[in-house]
């Protein structure tokens, strides 16, 4: 962090060698003054989009354990396969991520708040009343669902991580007390680079024409076309997470708001509990089927290096990257 670094610096250039000046304590009293990330989230409303996701679960976890004074979490949640969204919440709450979370703060869970509604519809779904609260109580969003599947067709693709990124990004413009509004994109979003810096690169399409375009033109022309839209990016995915980015560029001159992009994001390294995983996608599925004996020997390229960050690193990260944002108005 910038002021870590700066108070680090200040005291090796002090170290006994000259008393400390007045523009020195000013400083550390400044840094004083920026809340822990725990006393950050203190008394506070966060809403959250894809909880019943990966990174999901662990966030939600992580805020109720490590942020025991957090006011509530709402949950934006639709009902699946026959389950409410109330059942759906209590058989995340039931899974083993969440032991030690009730061990430590065995009333957290009362903080948690379902919010029925979709974030591929417009508004998000979202009932009238529902809006209002969120309106006037939510002060920090984290923006997680998404559609990760490589293959879905640009028409859903653009509707859930384009068009559900501006629905969010709507309704924080409303919010009365927003501090931050984090938006979960991807390290792979610009896969025509070899290098990703920190930086916002020029868009691969325009993120407006594509919300109307998925709205006005029939699915079967754009499956004909999607290979032409997509240009030099592999998939819906790359192509839609590289527009949402300039999205919320484009409203981060109204609201205050970060990108967060983790590369491949794998097992727990340790927090709540070591490797915990909810699926077998990518690297993982790959490690347990030659573990099983299932497959045996797979093409790669030996040029190519993939990333992997740990779930609970990567959900530190972001709580982090909240925090900073948040605290630096």
């Amino acid at each position: 962090m910038e002021w870590a670094h700066t108070a680090w610096n200040m005291i090796k250039q002090n170290n006994n060698t000259r008393a400390w000046s007045q523009q020195d304590l000013s400083g550390l009293t400044r840094m004083a003054e920026i809340p822990t990330i725990p006393q950050f989230f203190a008394g506070r409303h966060v809403f959250i989009t894809g909880a019943s996701g990966f990174m999901g679960k662990v966030l939600v976890e992580k805020l109720l354990r490590s942020c025991p004074d957090i006011a509530k979490i709402y949950i934006l949640m639709r009902a699946k396969r026959g389950k409410s969204p109330l059942d759906r919440l209590q058989t995340i709450t039931n899974m083993e991520l969440f032991d030690r979370m009730k061990q430590e703060q065995p009333h957290a869970l009362e903080k948690l708040v379902v919010v029925t509604g979709d974030a591929i519809k417009p508004g998000l779904g979202l009932l009238a009343e529902d809006r209002q609260i969120l309106e006037e109580r939510v002060s920090i969003i984290f923006h997680v669902a998404a559609s990760v599947r490589f293959d879905d067709s640009i028409t859903y693709a653009v509707n859930m991580n384009v068009r559900g990124t501006r629905e969010v990004a709507e309704l924080a413009l409303k919010m009365k007390n927003l501090v931050v509004l984090l938006h979960v994109s991807t390290t792979y979003c610009n896969t025509d680079r070899e290098v990703i810096d920190e930086v916002i690169y020029p868009p691969h399409g325009d993120w407006k024409k594509s919300i109307e375009m998925v709205e006005n033109i029939d699915e079967a022309v754009l499956r004909l076309i999607t290979p032409k839209i997509l240009g030099g990016l592999p998939n819906t995915y790359t192509y839609t997470k590289s527009l949402a980015e300039h999205l919320i560029k484009d409203y981060s001159e109204k609201i205050p708001a970060v990108i967060f992009r983790p590369s491949i994001v794998i097992s727990t390294l340790d927090e709540p509990i070591k490797g915990w995983i909810d699926n077998f996608n990518g690297p993982v599925g790959l490690m347990v089927a030659g573990g099983k004996g299932i497959v045996h020997c797979f093409l790669a390229d030996e040029d190519i290096t993939s990333d992997y960050v740990p779930v609970d690193i990567a959900i530190k990260s972001m709580i982090t990257a909240a925090w900073y944002r948040g605290s630096k108005r």
